[in-house]
C-alpha cells in the first residue's frame, strides 16, 4: 500500500497531490515547487525560488527518514535551462563528493506562471 507524505514544511499542490509517495522502500516525490509557505507565491528572485525547492527536498527526505545520499535520481524541470547554475550551488552542497552523487537530468519545461524550477526525486529509503 502506498504511504503519502504531506509535509507542513513544504509548499503544497493545489490539486490532491502529496509531496511524495512511498511503496516497498522506494519514494518518489511529486513536483517540488519553490513557493513561499506564507503567501503561496513564487518568489520573483529565481535564486530564492531555487533555494526553496532544495530546502523542501531536504524537508521531504527528513520526513521520510532519508538523507541526500539516499537519492538515486533527481529530475530538474526548468522554465529556462540557463538557470541550471542556480541549482548547481545547492547540488554541490547536498552532494559535494563527485563519487557519491545521484543521477541527474535537466529538462526544459512549460511551468506555471512565475515558476522557474520544479524537481522530482527518486529515493531508496534506508532499511529500518
Amino acid at each position: 500500500m502506498v504511504l503519502s507524505i504531506n509535509s507542513d514544511k513544504v509548499a503544497a499542490h493545489h490539486n490532491p497531490v502529496p509531496n511524495a509517495a512511498i511503496v516497498r522502500g522506494v519514494m518518489v516525490t511529486s513536483g517540488i515547487l519553490g513557493k513561499r509557505l506564507d503567501t503561496d507565491d513564487y518568489p520573483v528572485d529565481r535564486a530564492e525560488q531555487t533555494a526553496l525547492v532544495f530546502t523542501y527536498l531536504q524537508a521531504i527526505l527528513e520526513e521520510a527518514g532519508a538523507t541526500p545520499q539516499d537519492v538515486v535520481k533527481l529530475d530538474l524541470y526548468f522554465a529556462d535551462k540557463s538557470d541550471r547554475s542556480l541549482a548547481n550551488e545547492h547540488w554541490l552542497r547536498l552532494w559535494p563528493d563527485p563519487a557519491h552523487r545521484p543521477a541527474r537530468q535537466a529538462h526544459q519545461a512549460v511551468l506555471p506562471r512565475g515558476c522557474c524550477l520544479q524537481v522530482v526525486a527518486m529515493v531508496v529509503l534506508p532499511s529500518s
